[in-house]
């Protein structure tokens, strides 16, 4: 390990797939698309989709026995983790992609989980990836600890405990500093430690350079009715998470990470660069990134070794044993990793979903209250997929006021 290094790096990847109505059954949009027709373009993507979700443990353990140090941040949504259990004891057994059988995903990272604990960090998230800005704050509690469990069933308790940090789905925070102080308690409350937020959710503090705002830990510091929250904040690298996606290579990619280490070189401790971006979609996530960045990155790590690669609750372990000594503030608006809140809230079609959850939460939250159903929340959970309203088509429309309507009967 490297005492005082330019700099401290480590790639985030988010892993999403949602669920879906096929005839009159639920079942998750990965297994639907494998059991496509053989030779048709859904079929075809399902099966580099579903080895991405086990690209990130693969290479752990591959680099690992190679003798390298490789270090990753990740976060699956519930629904997903789920998904790959059930894949994982039927259609991946028989799966061969790129030459390989898929086999026991949910096997393999259970074990590099338990082998390599320092190689990977995954971060919390909410159980059906919803969009928490326009998701009913009776259910945030639900969304988060519904994770925490299907987290805690697949990997155990010890997995678990070391889950830090938190990623909010699609980055999404709200600007409201009633909420917002509501929402920061809620995640200290179910354990988190730390947050990750786009730069565009924080307000930029006069005088900082970009660097300044994405490359360090602050604390987030929210104020309401006289009240005051605050949790440590880590920022998305914008830059290279969108060049991560579209293919950084590995040159470019250290030259980067020098950079902004020389841009914030005056400061107490290393600059911390996060890029994060979807793990499977496009190109270069499905065939290349793996291949041609993460694994030449530490299989030639002597290369660089003004370079300290580490996970996020490592590096504060490491270096903010006191805490940072900066601190941010959200917009009023807030944000999400795309800028704002309009691709969930935004148009009539939207915002009918949108009342229809809203009233179907209101109404389990009755039934309950009355003691006419358990606390199982599991069918109005679904409901909140943010995949529902993002899309802006009749499809996922349709998908939504079909999994109200069927969460709706079991209430009633």
């Amino acid at each position: 390990m490297n005492p005082n290094p330019l700099a401290v790096f480590v790639p985030w990847l988010h892993m999403h797939q949602p669920p879906i109505w096929v005839g009159d059954h639920l079942t998750g949009n990965l297994e639907k698309m494998l059991n496509g027709e053989p030779n048709s373009e859904e079929h075809w993507n399902a099966q580099w989709f579903a080895q991405a979700y086990k690209n990130p443990a693969r290479y752990v353990e591959l680099l690992t026995q190679e003798g390298h140090s490789p270090r990753i941040m990740v976060d699956y949504s519930g629904v997903l983790l789920e998904e790959l259990a059930r894949l994982s004891s039927g259609i991946f057994n028989h799966l061969h992609v790129d030459g390989e059988v898929m086999g026991d995903v949910i096997g393999l990272w259970r074990r590099v989980l338990s082998n390599h604990p320092d190689a990977v960090e995954f971060a919390g998230t909410a159980y059906s990836h919803c969009y928490f800005p326009a998701t009913p704050e009776r259910d945030h509690e639900g969304q988060i600890m519904e994770w925490r469990r299907v987290f805690a069933d697949l990997f155990g308790q010890e997995a678990l405990s070391r889950v830090r940090g938190f990623w909010p789905p699609e980055m999404g925070m709200t600007g409201n500093p009633a909420e917002a102080l509501r929402f920061i308690r809620l995640l200290k409350k179910c354990g988190y430690e730390w947050i990750i937020l786009p730069n565009s959710a924080l307000e930029h503090p006069e005088g900082w350079s970009v660097p300044a705002l994405e490359n360090r830990v602050h604390w987030l510091v929210v104020e309401s009715g006289g009240e005051s929250e605050r949790i440590l904040c880590v920022v998305r690298d914008t830059d290279m998470g969108i060049r991560q996606q579209s293919g950084h290579n590995v040159d470019g990619c250290i030259n980067d990470i020098r950079y902004r280490g020389k841009v914030l070189q005056d400061g107490e401790v290393p600059p911390l660069i996060v890029p994060t971006s979807d793990g499977e979609n496009g190109n270069v996530m499905m065939f290349e990134y793996f291949r041609n960045t993460f694994a030449p990155m530490f299989r030639n790590s002597t290369s660089w070794q003004d370079i300290e690669f580490m996970t996020v609750s490592r590096y504060m372990d490491q270096y903010l044993r006191n805490g940072p000594s900066t601190e941010v503030k959200l917009k009023p608006a807030g944000g999400s990793w795309i800028g704002g809140h309009q691709s969930w809230n935004e148009g009539d079609r939207r915002q009918r979903v949108l009342m229809a959850v809203e009233q179907l939460s209101q109404d389990y939250d009755l039934a309950v209250q009355e003691k006419r159903m358990d606390t199982h929340q599991l069918p109005l959970l679904l409901c909140e997929t943010s995949c529902y309203v993002y899309w802006n088509s009749e499809f996922w429309f349709d998908q939504a006021d079909r999994c109200v309507a069927w969460a709706r009967n079991l209430i009633t």
